[in-house]
């Protein structure tokens, strides 16, 4: 074994992609550090005369199983773990000195899948010393410097030039969340392919993805019982067909909607735009939401945050719908629901799930888009009156209703409503003006008296024309983010129109 020191910087190497590896090596070495290696790494740098210690000659162990144990021993793993070089005076005699820099990319696992490599090629490319190396760097970012990927080295190297040879705590701490991302991404890409070969899928097998040709699975955390159940996000299905895809996604949008209200209310979506909203209990909630758009409710999902009662379930029972989802229903409406065999009842537990659906993703492939949830109405305490008369109490809460339910249609979204429930809806068009008229469209197809309505819109408006067009339709207060370099033109011409317009300085996009 080689001789160990405490004030002896180190780094270790062991990378599939060599890529500047020749360059990184004599950069570290003139910063003072001292090079271990592994197998193919090692080789390399030798090669190109650069000195280095190879993992074998610091264990004493040789390469076993063809490579598949190199790195996996107490004399590597204890110098990255090691909490301080203090903690090393009492390891020295068992060869333990400390490791400082991690320099390590993983086996091409993704690379061999692609390439159509056989089972047994693939399974060579898990790699297992690897990940156990960057996590236990990544874990010690106190003291340890961990590079995941030769994209970093130039940090790296920047971080060593203006530190003298060391590395700041922000730069260690940023590179070991890398380090647990890309070992997220690793693993996940491996369970994916088990799953491919065993066919199987985690979590619950939906009745199938956005189309019918579509496979799709939900992964939950798993229930009490240890098996993944909807039990685990706080719901659980009382009758009906199996969710597909579609399902969940509607789901998830008709919950999110009606937890951010606190007073009793009902939300009708279709494709996860609401097509209908209402304030009050039961029949009188329901009936609200259906009247600005009950041809679109047609086979849509009804979500409810207080009990269904008999009466409204009867309503429900004679409609054609997919999905209907309340915190609890009387034996009566829950017997009478559950008859429609076609049908998914669901409970839920509106906190339980919000709080374990909270945040949003996207994936494609292996690309994974993550952002925060978007919670909260701070703006409606701190909104500013940019034109017209200040809305009186009822005015405030109708403007308050409109703006809630804005949140939750795709954008470009304008929404028109009175004090109790939604009068026109128009969402997901390429411009805001078309979603102006698809809304008031949609009210005059009901009968709908739109004078004296109050009006939300998701973005600001680029020009007049939307709120003339608002206007025009009835509508005498509007509330929007503003934020266009024509807020002050915007302004004066709701003014000259008599229009009461609201900025709030925050937006609410759903894309």
């Amino acid at each position: 074994m080689a001789a160990v020191s405490v004030d002896q910087k180190r780094a270790l190497l062991s990378v599939t992609d060599k890529s500047r590896l020749v360059e990184m090596g004599r950069a570290l070495i003139g910063h003072g550090y001292q090079l271990i290696a592994s197998g193919g790494t090692s080789a390399m740098l030798k090669e190109n005369d650069v000195p280095v210690t190879g993992v074998g000659e610091l264990t004493g162990y040789p390469e076993i199983f063809g490579g598949r144990v190199k790195t996996l021993h107490p004399i590597v793993h204890g110098g990255i773990l090691g909490p301080s070089r203090e903690a090393f005076e009492e390891t020295l005699e068992m060869g333990i000195g400390p490791i400082d820099i991690v320099v390590v990319n993983l086996y091409q696992f993704t690379e061999a899948v692609a390439a159509g490599a056989d089972e047994a090629a693939t399974v060579e490319k898990i790699d297992i010393g690897g990940p156990t190396l960057l996590r236990a760097a990544a874990k010690n970012f106190k003291r340890v410097t961990v590079v995941s990927d030769p994209a970093y080295y130039d940090e790296l190297l920047t971080e060593l030039e203006s530190g003298t040879g060391e590395t700041g705590l922000e730069f260690r701490r940023r590179m070991a969340a890398a380090t647990f991302r890309l070992a997220e991404r690793y693993n996940n890409a491996i369970a994916t392919w088990f799953e491919d070969v065993t066919e199987s899928r985690p979590g619950l097998e939906l009745r199938y993805g956005e189309n019918p040709h579509q496979g799709a699975s939900l992964v939950l955390p798993p229930a009490q019982g240890g098996e993944p159940a909807l039990s685990a996000i706080g719901v659980t299905q009382h009758g009906g067909k199996e969710l597909s895809y579609n399902n969940i996604v509607d789901l998830i949008a008709g919950v999110k909607l009606i937890g951010d209200f606190d007073d009793p209310c009902c939300a009708v979506l279709k494709h996860t735009n609401p097509c209908g909203f209402g304030l009050g209990t039961g029949v009188e909630g329901l009936e609200r939401a259906l009247k600005c758009d009950p041809v679109s409710a047609f086979g849509g999902v009804f979500a409810f945050n207080a009990e269904v009662d008999l009466a409204t379930a009867e309503i429900l029972a004679k409609r054609f719908l997919e999905i209907i989802v309340a915190p609890s229903y009387t034996d009566e409406a829950l017997a009478r629901l559950t008859k429609k065999k076609n049908v998914r009842v669901l409970t839920v537990n509106v906190a339980d799930f919000l709080a374990k659906t909270s945040g949003r993703s996207r994936s494609w492939g292996q690309l994974e888009l993550r952002q925060d949830e978007d919670t909260g109405f701070p703006e409606l305490a701190e909104w500013k009156l940019a034109a017209g008369p200040e809305p009186d109490a009822a005015t405030r809460t109708a403007l308050e209703m409109v703006w809630k339910v804005c949140k939750h249609g795709k954008s470009n979204g304008i929404v028109l409503g009175d004090l109790t429930a939604t009068l026109g809806l128009g969402f997901g068009q390429m411009s805001r003006v078309d979603s102006t008229e698809l809304a008031v469209l949609k009210a005059g197809n009901q009968d709908l008296d739109l004078k004296g309505c109050v009006a939300a819109s998701d973005g600001f408006f680029p020009f007049p024309d939307g709120v003339e067009k608002l206007a025009e339709a009835g509508a005498r207060a509007i509330i929007a983010p503003g934020g266009s370099i024509r807020d002050d033109e915007v302004a004066a011409r709701a003014g000259e129109l008599g229009v009461t317009l609201i900025l709030t300085g925050r937006r609410h996009f759903n894309h």
